[in-house]
């Protein structure tokens, strides 16, 4: 059986005639009679109960509708990705962020590729770090944005540092030091803080325990996080202070910035793809973002 029959099926069905099927298939009426008489005969049982004024479906006939659509669906989107390759893309490129940091550079770049690729289906993806990095490692994202200590170890992951974080440290306009400019890494052994949970960051949080270490003091661990926004609500209520880079930041009411300097604490934050992976727009995303920086 050819396609062209389950077309002139459809359309049979859809339109509740054989003459309107007839007329949007560009045949004669006695020609889709005739193909979908040759299909019954073909498929050794009634499509249409034609007892009436009008055919209509026996329930034969109702489920392999069903099953034609299908058909005709799945066929139309096999074309689809097989041309796709023959133009060399894949046709959809899966994008995963982490926070706020991409939300600044990331909706400009977004908006060139889509320009220069209407076609590609763009997915994203806002996920912890650790789950991101899981994706990445398990092809299920072509490209992830996040901080470099987190993804760089695994040897099947290739980075591109896309700046080293200016980090700071953040506490609540009714702290003691909310007028205070800068402040030394062994100043903080004194404070409640406020951090990303393993969870979240496995890398991320052993590397912040490591750079309290070389600073001088053991971290008084106030809360552990899951996300951005709720480390910055707490930090806002007072109820801690953080370290967090100065690129992630935004006008918030109720937070003061200060530079954090001699400390051990660092942050570079990257983009990162599967050494694996064989999607063509993933470098030419890449390419796209480099030019920009």
């Amino acid at each position: 059986m050819d396609f062209r029959k389950l077309e002139y099926f459809i359309a049979a069905v859809e339109h509740g005639s054989f003459t309107k099927a007839a007329q949007e298939c560009f045949v004669s009426q006695t020609a889709m009679s005739q193909q979908i008489a040759a299909m019954e005969q073909e498929l050794d049982f009634l499509l249409f109960d034609r007892s009436n004024y009008r055919p209509t479906l026996t329930l034969a006939g109702k489920a392999f509708y069903e099953s034609s659509k299908q058909i005709i669906a799945d066929y139309q989107q096999a074309v689809k990705k097989a041309k796709a390759l023959k133009n060399d893309f894949s046709g959809s490129l899966r994008i995963g962020i982490s926070g706020p940091v991409e939300k600044q550079f990331l909706p400009e770049v977004l908006s060139k590729f889509v320009a220069c690729r209407p076609e590609v289906n763009l997915e994203l993806h806002e996920l912890s770090f650790r789950k991101l990095s899981e994706k990445i490692r398990n092809s299920e994202i072509d490209i992830m944005f996040g901080l470099a200590n987190e993804i760089e170890i695994y040897p099947q992951i290739e980075t591109t540092i896309l700046f080293t974080s200016t980090l700071c440290v953040i506490v609540s306009t009714s702290h003691p030091w909310h007028d205070r400019s800068e402040i030394y890494g062994n100043e903080l052994k004194s404070e409640k803080l406020i951090i990303f949970s393993k969870t979240y960051g496995p890398k991320y949080y052993e590397s912040f325990f490591k750079s309290c270490k070389c600073d001088g003091f053991e971290p008084n661990i106030l809360r552990e996080v899951e996300n951005f926004d709720e480390l910055i609500l707490l930090v806002s209520a007072n109820k801690g202070i953080a370290i967090i880079s100065e690129e992630v930041l935004t006008e918030t009411s109720g937070i003061h910035q200060i530079k954090l300097k001699e400390t051990h604490h660092h942050s570079a934050f990257c983009m990162a793809r599967n050494r694996n992976a064989d999607n063509p727009l993933i470098n030419e995303f890449m390419q796209l973002l480099i030019n920009k920086q």
